[in-house]
C-alpha cells in the first residue's frame, strides 16, 4: 500500500508539472464555435490533445467536426487544423501549449464540447492530461481508437451496434475509468501492466482477458487493450445479445 501511494504521488507531481502553467493570465470567458467539413475526404483520422480541462466527445455532427470551446485564458485558445491527403482527412484539435509550472487557480475554465460525424470512417486518438473526460462513441464509425488518460475521471462508451470491427487501446492513468461495452457485439478485453482495481460486470474472465457471451459470434467485433495505470477500471455491459448472434 505504501509503495502504491508513493508511486501515485510521483505520477501526480509529474502530471502537474507537465500540464499546469505558472500564473496564467485570466480573462473573460470566451466561447468559440467551429465547424470543419470533410471537403471531399472519404475517411478521416482525428487527434485530440487536451492538457488540462474537461472534454466531452460524442457523435451527432452534420459535418466532420462541430466544436464548442469555452475558456478564460486567452493564450489557451484551442487550435484546430485540417488537411487532406490521398482522399483522407487529418483533423487535429489541441491545446496550444503545455508550459511547465505548478500554479493552477481554481477559477480557470477550459471546457471542450466536440461532436463528430456518424457517417465517416474514423481513426480517433485522444490524449488527456489532467481533468475529466466523457467519450461517447455510440453511433460513430470508429475503426481504431486510442485513449491516453492522465489524472482524473473518465468514461468511454463503446456500446451500441456496429457494422465494422473496432480496435481500441486505452492507457489508464490515475483516477477512475469507466468503460461501457456492448452486449450485442462480440467483445474481448485484454488487460496489461500494473492495473489497480478492475471490475468487469457481465464479462467472463479468461486468464488476462475478459469476453462477453457474444464474443466470436457476431460479424463485427470489439477488441480492447487496457494498459497500466493506478486507480480503478470499471467495465460493464449494456444492451442485450442480438437475436441469432449466439
Amino acid at each position: 500500500m505504501k509503495r502504491q501511494l508513493a508511486v501515485l504521488s510521483a505520477i501526480l507531481v509529474l502530471a502537474l508539472a507537465g500540464c499546469y502553467v505558472p500564473s496564467p493570465k485570466l480573462g473573460k470567458t470566451e466561447i468559440l464555435e467551429q465547424k470543419v467539413g470533410l471537403a471531399g475526404a472519404e475517411s478521416a483520422s482525428v487527434s485530440i490533445s487536451l492538457g488540462v480541462g474537461k472534454l466531452r466527445l460524442a457523435g451527432g455532427a452534420d459535418s466532420l467536426l462541430d466544436a464548442r470551446f469555452e475558456y478564460n485564458i486567452p493564450d489557451w485558445k484551442p487550435v484546430v487544423s485540417y488537411n487532406i491527403e490521398d482522399g483522407r482527412g487529418r483533423l487535429v484539435v489541441e491545446q496550444p501549449s503545455r508550459v511547465v509550472g505548478a500554479t493552477w487557480p481554481g477559477n480557470v475554465r477550459y471546457d471542450w464540447n466536440l461532436n463528430l460525424s456518424p457517417g465517416v470512417p474514423l481513426e480517433l486518438e485522444v490524449d488527456m492530461g489532467v481533468g475529466k473526460s466523457e467519450v461517447d462513441l455510440r453511433g460513430l464509425d470508429v475503426r481504431r481508437f486510442s485513449l491516453e488518460a492522465g489524472v482524473g475521471e473518465g468514461s468511454v462508451d463503446l456500446s451500441g451496434p456496429r457494422t465494422s470491427d473496432l480496435d481500441a487501446t486505452i492507457k489508464a492513468g490515475v483516477g477512475r475509468l469507466t468503460l461501457i461495452l456492448p452486449a450485442e457485439v462480440g467483445v474481448r478485453v485484454k488487460a496489461q501492466g500494473g492495473l489497480g482495481r478492475v471490475s468487469a460486470e457481465g464479462l467472463k474472465a479468461q486468464d488476462d482477458e475478459w469476453v462477453n457471451e457474444t464474443w466470436g459470434k457476431t460479424k463485427a467485433s470489439l477488441r480492447v487493450e487496457v494498459e497500466g495505470g493506478i486507480g480503478a477500471v470499471e467495465m460493464r455491459l449494456t444492451g442485450s445479445p442480438a437475436a441469432g448472434s449466439i
